[in-house]
């Protein structure tokens, strides 16, 4: 997880006159999908190290950063029904990725927008899992957080005689 180090950057970042507007990407993986999900906070589609991300509105918040571990929200509207499917199939978790970065490093009178050059993200998270999921016919509503290692058991594998045979002769 990177974060944005300075406060006034930040700020200008979210500045309402700022020159150039943050664009949001986000990818959710399951392993109910032939293919990640990949949209983009914009109407337009954006290519990123030549992976297209489908232009998709969405609104996802900043992560917070309390004691009990960083956390957010993502609402997305629901034109997609892979993601529901592939999460009501399977009790794993999809894992989402986002990252941010800004219009100024596409060239934006292409089809789909593409980088002018790669670029790091201004701020990024990966390795997030996609939990409490709902959804209705218009949006899916969604919290993000890391994986609580915490409630697992330990140790996940027991060294059995079924297991190791030959540790027990």
């Amino acid at each position: 997880m990177s974060r944005i180090d300075a406060e006034a950057q930040r700020l200008t970042l979210e500045a309402e006159n700022a020159p150039d507007a943050l664009i949001a990407f986000l990818t959710i993986e399951h392993p109910g999908l032939a293919d990640p999900i990949r949209v983009v906070s914009d109407v337009m589609a954006y290519s990123v190290g030549g992976v297209v991300f489908e232009g998709i509105p969405f609104g996802i918040k900043a992560l917070t950063d309390t004691e009990t571990g960083p956390r957010t929200q993502i609402v997305i509207q629901n034109i997609d029904r892979r993601i529901g499917q592939a999460l009501r199939a399977s009790d794993v978790r999809a894992k989402v990725r986002l990252e941010l970065r800004s219009s100024a490093d596409f060239d934006l009178s292409q089809d789909p927008r593409v980088e002018i050059t790669a670029t790091a993200p201004i701020y990024a998270f990966r390795h997030f899992e996609l939990v409490n999921v709902e959804g209705d016919a218009a949006q899916l509503v969604g919290d993000v957080e890391l994986a609580d290692y915490s409630v697992e058991p330990w140790p996940n594998v027991r060294a059995t005689q079924d297991r190791l045979p030959g540790l027990f002769r």
